[in-house]
C-alpha cells in the first residue's frame, strides 16, 4: 500500500531527469557548428573546453522498514451453548394385557386305527417241472487221415544238397524240373468235423399263476367321540402404574476454546531502489563562431536553444552561412 505512490513518484522523476539533463548540459553552449562553413568569413580555430554543471538522477539502494501483515492461528475462549439429554423419572398408568390359562372339557371326534382281517383271492405264483423233448447236436468225429505224395524240401534235382544243380536224371535236362524230383507218400490229417442230431428229453421249471383264497390284515380308520381336556388362554386387561424414565433435551451455557485466524502486523526490512538527484560538473568542448552576425548564438536563451535544437537537430549552420542568418 505504501510502496505504490513511492514507485510512481520515482518513475516520474526518472522520466523528468532523462528529458531535462541533456538540455541543461547544453544550455549555455554555443549553437554554431564545430567546423564553420567554407563560405564564412571566420577563420579556423582550435577547439576549447569549458565546465558545465548538470543535474543527473542516480539509482540508490535504500534499506527501509515497512509494515507487513501475516495470519496467525490463535486459541481463544468463547461462550457457547451445548445440548444435553437429562433423564427424568415420571409415573404413568398403562394398560397391560395378560393371558390366563383356562382348562375346558370338549367332546371331539378322535381317529383310531384298527386292524381287520378280510378274505381275499390272490394270484399266487407256483413253479412246476415239465418234461420237454429237444434236438441236440453230438460230435461224431473231428476229421480223418489221408495219404498224399509230397516232394521233399532238401535233396533231389538241384536242391541245396544235390550237387551242381542238375537233377541227375538220364535224360540230361539242363534245368531242374518237378517231374524229375522224387516224391514220398505221407499221412496228412484233414480236419472235417461231423455232427449228428439226437432227440433228448429235458426237465424244465415253469412258473404258473394259481388263484388262492387267504386272510389279509387291513388297517382301517375308525372315528370315535371322546372327551378331551383342552387348555386355552384368555386375555384380561389390567391397569398398572409404572415408573418411566424419559430424556429431555436442554441447552446449557458453557465456555469452550476455538482456533481463529488473526491478521498480525509486523515490521519487515526491505531494500528499495530510488532515484537521487545529483549535481555533476563535466568538461564540454566549445567551438568559436563568427564574430559578425553570430552574437545571438552565445546569447541564446533556454527556450530558443531548445527550439533551435528541435528544429535543426543541433546544427545551426546550414547550406549558406552568410551573416549567420540561421542563428536568428
Amino acid at each position: 500500500m505504501v510502496c505504490q505512490p513511492l514507485r510512481l513518484a520515482l518513475l516520474i522523476g526518472a522520466i523528468t531527469a532523462v528529458a531535462v539533463s541533456p538540455v541543461r548540459a547544453s544550455f549555455w553552449a554555443p549553437r554554431c557548428c564545430e567546423s564553420p562553413c567554407s563560405s564564412s568569413p571566420c577563420g579556423t580555430t582550435a577547439p576549447a573546453f569549458r565546465t558545465v554543471t548538470c543535474t543527473e538522477w542516480v539509482k540508490e539502494n535504500v534499506t527501509t522498514v515497512r509494515k507487513a501483515y501475516k495470519y496467525e492461528c490463535r486459541t481463544e475462549a468463547c461462550e457457547t451453548w451445548r445440548t444435553e439429554c437429562v433423564p427424568v423419572c415420571t409415573k404413568k398408568v398403562i394398560t397391560v394385557t395378560k393371558r390366563i390359562p383356562v382348562c375346558k372339557e370338549e367332546i371331539r371326534n378322535v381317529c383310531h386305527k384298527e386292524t381287520v382281517y378280510e378274505t381275499r383271492t390272490v394270484n399266487k405264483t407256483c413253479y412246476k417241472n415239465v418234461s420237454e423233448t429237444c434236438m441236440k447236436k453230438h460230435l461224431v468225429r473231428l476229421g480223418h487221415w489221408e495219404c498224399k505224395e509230397v516232394t521233399p524240401l532238401f535233396g533231389g534235382g538241384g536242391g541245396l544238397f544235390s550237387g551242381h544243380g542238375h537233377c541227375g536224371c538220364d535224360s540230361g535236362c539242363s534245368d531242374a524240373c518237378n517231374s524229375c524230383r522224387p516224391t514220398r507218400t505221407r499221412k496228412v490229417w484233414v480236419n472235417c468235423p461231423e455232427y449228428k442230431e439226437c432227440p433228448v428229453t429235458v426237465c424244465k421249471k415253469v412258473a404258473v399263476c394259481e388263484p388262492v383264497t387267504c386272510q389279509v390284515a387291513v388297517c382301517k380308520n375308525v372315528m370315535r367321540q371322546e372327551k378331551v381336556m383342552v387348555r386355552s388362554f384368555q386375555c384380561v386387561q389390567e391397569q398398572q402404574t409404572v415408573n418411566c424414565t424419559t430424556y429431555e433435551t436442554r441447552k446449557v451455557k458453557c465456555v469452550t476454546n476455538r482456533t481463529v485466524r488473526v491478521c498480525v502486523p509486523y515490521d519487515q526490512t526491505v531494500t528499495c531502489c530510488k532515484w537521487v538527484q545529483k549535481t555533476v560538473c563535466r568538461q564540454v568542448p566549445v567551438t568559436t563562431c563568427c564574430s559578425t552576425g553570430c552574437d545571438s548564438c552565445e546569447r541564446g536563451g533556454f527556450l530558443s536553444g531548445l527550439r533551435d535544437r528541435l528544429r535543426s537537430h543541433g546544427d545551426c549552420c546550414r547550406s549558406s552561412c552568410d551573416s549567420c542568418s540561421s542563428c536568428k
